[in-house]
């Protein structure tokens, strides 16, 4: 592959500035690229061609060598890491490849050496824990699909390759020119493009296959999503006369402080008799009811009975109790007494609260367990590839890449 810090360099400036031909040309290949790839796995029965790849234990092992003479460079797995590369890492936040270096400059500008190093540390570090979680992941996918993926590797980097000239205009020469203008040559490219897509391959192979979901499974997440997905709340929907203890009128309140009290249950218990004999509820709401709905006969919308506010909750409990649609006063409850009011309900339809049955939603479910199965897998991967990364002490490199770029933003002035 050449020489490793020289190819990821200039990868990684190819990886912003074409973002396109990187991010939808990579992705769109891909997909077909996983079954090729699978494939040529199962063609090495023989061992010979994972020989020559590291073995996971290897990979471990090297994931970071000793010491290297150059104390501004990592060796991560037999490629090498400078404070270059980092910075120039393309990420979604930078709109151009110089973009995170100018930033930082201009931090280094304006602040001592020891407040740099503490402000832009924690990106370093960021970036330079994605490049070696990218190697990682490349030399894994390597040791997996062995040598003989090389053939189908070529092939798909020649296919990218084509697409970038035809991209610009199919001219062989412009396409050219634009390849030196991202610090590229065809050769380059395309070994950027094969390690884009191992390190794909190296992610897709850890996520679970379309392995049979099983029935205790299906309901296992099935009744974990039933509160919040797949219930049908209850619903009431009800006439009320309310009458309110402080609009009641009675002769001389000083004289008995439970007067109104005794006045609003008594005119309650009159209005429930003339219901159960016969007197059209609506009509006794409007003229008699202190309610904000009254003048729609005490109908108010439906609604789910949990959603009811006091005084009116003791309107749900008491709905759980009785039916709608019943002979003679069946559906009617009253008088209830609650502080400052005697209500009267008539309940007119009623849905109890209920599940969508399994059978109804099983899509859904079966979903559900496939996304959090890639889910869990991929963070099995994060962890494992983040251990790694973390083995050794790579603030040595760190510091030294910052002290380099902060001396570089701020030129000692030459002495006279």
């Amino acid at each position: 592959m050449g020489d490793g810090r020289t190819t990821d360099r200039h990868s990684a400036r190819a990886a912003k500035r074409s973002a396109r031909t990187v991010r939808t040309g990579g992705l769109v290949l891909f997909g077909g690229l996983l079954g090729l790839l699978a494939l040529t796995v199962v063609g090495c029965g023989d061992g010979e061609s994972r020989k020559a790849s590291l073995t996971e234990e290897e990979i471990q092992r090297l994931t970071f060598a000793p010491k290297p003479v150059r104390p501004d460079a990592l060796v991560v797995v037999g490629e090498t890491i400078t404070c270059e590369d980092i910075i120039a890492l393309p990420s979604e936040q930078d709109a151009s490849a110089g973009s995170f270096k100018s930033r930082l400059e201009e931090l280094a500008r304006s602040t001592t050496l020891e407040q740099f190093t503490e402000l832009a540390r924690p990106q370093m570090r960021q970036r330079l824990n994605s490049r070696i979680s990218n190697i990682v992941l490349y030399q894994r996918a390597r040791h997996e699909l062995g040598e003989k993926a090389d053939e189908t590797l070529d092939e798909a980097a020649e296919k990218e390759l084509r697409r970038f000239v035809l991209e610009h205009g199919g001219n062989n020469a412009q396409a050219d020119e634009a390849l030196n203008a991202l610090g590229l040559n065809r050769t380059t490219f395309k070994e950027y493009k094969k390690k884009q897509l191992l390190a794909q391959y190296s992610v897709s192979s850890r996520l679970p296959r379309n392995s049979p979901i099983t029935y205790s499974e299906m309901m296992a997440a099935y009744d974990q999503m039933k509160d919040s997905v797949f219930v049908r709340p209850g619903e009431i929907e009800f006439r009320l006369i309310d009458i309110q203890v402080g609009k009641v009128e009675v002769d001389d309140p000083n004289d008995d402080p439970l007067q109104a009290v005794k006045a609003a249950r008594a005119l309650a218990e009159k209005l429930v008799t003339r219901i159960c004999a016969g007197e059209a509820f609506g009509k006794l709401a409007e003229e008699y009811s202190h309610g904000h709905r009254r003048s729609f006969g005490g109908l108010w919308t439906p609604r789910d009975p949990e959603s009811l506010a006091e005084p009116y909750s003791i309107l749900a409990e008491i709905a759980e109790k009785i039916e709608p649609d019943q002979p003679g006063c069946g559906s009617v409850a009253g008088p209830i007494d609650v502080p400052g009011h005697a209500f009267i309900m008539k309940l007119e339809k009623k849905r109890e609260r209920a599940y969508q049955p399994l059978a109804d939603v099983q899509e859904q479910v079966e979903e559900r367990i496939r996304t959090e199965r890639r889910v869990e897998a991929l963070r099995r991967l994060d962890e494992d590839v983040a251990a790694q990364t973390g083995v050794a002490d790579t603030g040595p490199f760190l510091d030294d890449c910052l002290e380099r770029l902060y001396r570089t933003a701020n030129p000692t002035p030459a002495a006279p």
